[in-house]
């Protein structure tokens, strides 16, 4: 996922520092202009502010931060008059980006009165006070407003400071870093994995009886895995296994007729830092009367994914 990071440059360097390190330990691309070592794509046949909007147009999200600085107008090097912020704002509203506006409390203080006393020449504000920074009103009044025709994100959150930022981003983009965090457990081998075998012990007319061997092959060990057989009530808790411990399972279903009784399962377990996860997969269950005992079982995972991630633990206390 890439996330366009877009405010102002000189009166935020530290903020917009924080944001970039912030999003990248969360496993999130982050695109910002001002970093050399960011995801920002630079077109050497573009100009600055065309490769910035490219930018826009191929990231994920759009993050803007709004403080007191509004920007100088590109309007003298042939653009609209307006500032980077404003046009890259622009650009993301085009193309439909998911937009998540950020602006500071002091910031939304001075709007009050601004939106209230706008028509007083020489408006004298306690935060942003430079009246060529007080455009930034026109950034913040135009999302805010309500449109029935073209219907629009207007929702925008206060912060006061970098660390009430990053509490709102955890919360906003809890999907996108707790998918990231998890595609980088699978891929660090951090997540336990499961070998499930098993034998037919008998198969009497509708009902047969069979033995589970599961087994964690991985070397994580795995919390309270569950197992469930999908569309019932089934369900059988099972205790931790470390790595290579295995447990056992004696079962015995109703079968409907058919030389196999195909079991759809989940397996439900977490990981040592909370993280939830399961397994979703099918169990083949031989059911001939004449030859069913002693048969392999055989079983096939086709979906591992996440239950329950805490994204925050990766975000402030690392995993």
């Amino acid at each position: 996922m890439r996330v366009f990071i877009c405010s102002t440059c000189y009166d935020l360097i530290d903020l917009r520092a924080e944001l970039k390190e912030f999003f990248r330990e969360a496993g999130v691309e982050p695109v910002l202009s001002d970093s050399l070592d960011s995801e920002f794509q630079v077109n050497p046949e573009s100009n600055s502010i065309e490769t910035c909007l490219a930018n826009v147009r191929n990231c994920d999200a759009f993050v803007i931060i709004l403080s007191n600085r509004y920007g100088p107008s590109l309007k003298s090097a042939g653009f609209d008059d307006v500032s980077a912020t404003h046009l890259e704002y622009l650009e993301a509203v085009k193309y439909k980006k998911p937009i998540f506006m950020y602006v500071r409390d002091r910031l939304e203080a001075d709007y009050s009165i601004w939106h209230k006393n706008k028509n007083t020449p020489n408006l004298k504000l306690l935060w942003c006070k430079e009246s060529q920074d007080q455009r930034i009103f026109e950034v913040l009044k135009s999302h805010r407003e309500l449109s029935n025709t073209k219907p629009k994100n207007n929702w925008f959150w206060m912060f006061k400071d970098s660390v009430e930022l990053k509490q709102r981003l955890a919360k906003d983009f809890k999907e996108p870093f707790a998918r990231a965090m998890v595609e980088r457990l699978f891929s660090e081998g951090r997540i336990p994995c499961f070998e499930i075998t098993g034998q037919v012990k008998d198969c009497i007319k509708s009902k047969v009886t069979f033995d589970l061997h599961i087994r964690n092959v991985s070397n994580t060990y795995a919390i309270s895995p569950q197992l469930k057989i999908s569309g019932t009530v089934n369900k059988w808790q099972l205790a931790g296994l470390a790595s290579r411990e295995s447990t056992d399972l004696h079962i015995s279903w109703n079968t409907t007729g058919g030389y196999f009784l195909p079991l759809r399962y989940t397996l439900n377990y977490s990981i040592l830092e909370g993280h939830q996860f399961y397994d979703e997969g099918e169990l083949m269950i031989p059911c001939n009367p004449r030859d069913a005992y002693d048969q392999p079982i055989s079983s096939k995972v086709t979906k591992r994914d996440y239950l329950k991630t805490i994204p925050e633990m990766l975000l402030f206390k690392g995993i």
